[in-house]
């Protein structure tokens, strides 16, 4: 199973292809999500779940070479500590209609980690420029049961957000 998102670029982030988009602090986004078949016919996903989590990544530096190119990320470090879950409870994937497959993504204005929040999100900048920047991995989590086994498939689709605060 992939996930691209409509208006998105295409980044991979150790081997793994995913879609991104560029997130300003304070802004949100409402992303349709439609499950479909090898030949695009709409799956019933009665009985699926969906679930959401978030990672911050810095980068060491980010440059966009030119249009419709890949996304040039410098080294990648996990943070650590994490910022505070609490600034971003908000992130989350629901089913509108099961039947149908299609549901939504939504990412808060509060994704990065709130800078209130202990510990806070460290300072992102601008693109093209060799000062850390943050990368939030969201991942999409479903769960389903499998037909053939009865056990319980779960996948997991990582979509990396560029954060950036103005």
């Amino acid at each position: 199973m992939s996930l691209l998102l409509n208006g998105s670029k295409t980044l991979t982030i150790a081997g793994t292809e995913m879609s991104c988009v560029e997130i300003y602090t304070g802004e949100a986004y409402t992303f349709p999500l439609q499950f479909t078949d090898s030949v695009g016919n709409a799956l019933n996903c009665t009985g699926w779940t969906l679930a959401t989590t978030a990672k911050f990544y810095t980068a060491d530096n980010i440059s966009y070479p030119s249009t419709n190119t890949p996304i040039i990320i410098g080294n990648l470090t996990l943070d650590s500590p994490q910022p505070n879950a609490n600034g971003y409870s908000s992130l989350s994937a629901v089913f509108t209609n099961s039947s149908t497959g299609t549901g939504y993504l939504y990412i808060p204005d509060d994704i990065t980690g709130n800078t209130t929040a202990v510990p806070p999100t460290p300072t992102v900048s601008l693109a093209n420029s060799a000062a850390n920047s943050t990368i939030v991995v969201v991942t999409i989590e479903v769960s389903r049961t499998n037909a053939l086994s009865s056990q319980t498939d779960i996948n997991k689709e990582p979509i990396g957000f560029i954060v950036r605060y103005q």
